[in-house]
């Protein structure tokens, strides 16, 4: 299946008004699409967005409940296909025939929010790595590319210009959401696209001048080389700005697209940014602390920014479980600044369900955990060079669960 395909169920809405490049923001608000699927006609080409916006959306592609998704995730097992398949590609002359965004006023310029960078060799599905991105268009052939150390595509780079080379790499834009769900995701170096043939139970990928890219409306061919530029400043998922750093340059090749394609566009803090960044964490809390008590459910929460938040929910034996739970999660997400950890009879989706076991079961000089001078988000404005304090709330009953028990 491809993003075509897998898009058919989403209910997403399309608006035949055109807008310019720099209203995309502004036409989501005004129009409360926040959550909701748009393919949205941006200088007369299709602009698709918010198809992963809400863990429904992103559910419904996998079949599986909503309360089901951190298990289903934790529990995965690897063995998808992977099977090669021939895609018909128009070439394109330069980067402006592409509707790129500038999405807020402050911006460095317009920016490739969902391209995820494939790089590899041949049929070795093992030797490929896949992860988004953000891209600053500098010119009709030229992007400046955020690299995070020490992820693996900036380790790839490094090793390839430290030999005197460019990285060869391809980007996906508008691929299937699972395969992009699947570049956002953590898993060790060589297993995104059998991690996403996973999720998808086949993936299908095509030949672009020698790297096997995932079928997309978009396919962007070219080389990261050593040469730095400034890239910033850019908003990130708190909602506030990234500080302008040094960036390698992508010098582009190639650009590939299907007839009247799709532009895949993810709004910088919207939910769509923060689903893909937060929720790949909750099966990775969910295995931590099954490994030191009986686990019910993770979610991280929209407060949080879906990456900062979370509530646990553990089905408690003894009154030591809460606190464990606590450093299990935060052993398993280094970005997690606050965490709750309830009972099972809690709805961990209801504010108001947590509010009230903090409410009836915390007390703040038995049940708090407070860990200082910790590594945290960068993403973090209140943070002093990554470094935070980090609190944990053990909200589950405390000795007779019977005095516990909601009866009304």
């Amino acid at each position: 299946m491809n993003f075509r395909d897998a898009i058919q169920n989403a209910g997403y809405r399309v608006f035949e008004e055109e807008i310019g490049h720099e209203d995309v923001v502004r036409f989501i608000g005004e129009r409360g699409l926040e959550k909701t699927p748009a393919i949205i006609n941006v200088e007369g080409k299709k602009v698709a967005t918010n198809f992963l916006a809400t863990r429904e959306l992103l559910c419904g592609y996998m079949d599986i409940c909503v309360s089901d998704l951190a298990k289903y995730l934790a529990n995965l097992k690897m063995g998808g296909r992977i099977v090669e398949r021939d895609v018909d590609y128009v070439e394109l002359d330069s980067l402006e025939d592409l509707p790129v965004p500038k999405y807020f006023e402050n911006d460095a310029g317009k920016y490739i929010t969902a391209g995820i960078i494939v790089t590899g060799n041949g049929n070795d599905y093992g030797s490929y790595n896949a992860s988004f991105h953000r891209m600053l268009i500098l010119d009709k052939k030229r992007m400046a590319v955020r690299l995070v150390p020490p992820r693996h595509t900036f380790l790839r780079w490094k090793s390839a210009v430290d030999s005197g080379d460019d990285l060869e790499i391809a980007i996906s834009i508008s691929p299937h959401p699972l395969f992009m769900f699947a570049a956002a995701t953590r898993v060790d170096e060589g297993m995104e696209y059998h991690y996403a043939s996973s999720l998808m139970k086949t993936l299908e990928v095509s030949n672009v001048d020698g790297i096997h890219v995932p079928e997309s409306e978009i396919v962007i061919r070219g080389r990261i080389t050593g040469e730095m530029v400034d890239e910033g400043p850019f908003i990130d998922i708190t909602g506030t700005y990234d500080r302008v750093r040094k960036a390698p340059v992508i010098e582009v090749d190639a650009i590939y697209a299907k007839e009247d394609f799709m532009f895949y566009s993810i709004t910088p803090a919207g939910y769509e940014h923060q689903v893909l960044m937060g929720i790949p964490y909750e099966p990775e809390i969910y295995k931590a602390v099954a490994r030191v008590c009986r686990v019910r459910n993770v979610i991280m929460t929209a407060g949080g920014r879906h990456y900062l938040h979370a509530i646990v929910q553990i089905e408690k034996i003894t009154d030591g479980d809460g606190k464990n739970a606590i450093l299990a999660a935060f052993s398993a997400h280094p970005s997690l600044k606050h965490v709750v950890v309830v009972d099972d009879d809690i709805d961990i989706y209801s504010m108001e369900d947590v509010e009230y076991a903090i409410a009836t079961r915390f007390q703040a000089d038995r049940d708090l955990v407070v860990i200082t001078n910790a590594r945290g988000s960068s993403l973090d404005p209140s943070a002093k060079d990554n470094i935070t304090s980090k609190l944990g709330m053990d909200a589950t009953f405390k000795g007779d669960k019977e005095k516990y028990k909601k009866i009304y």
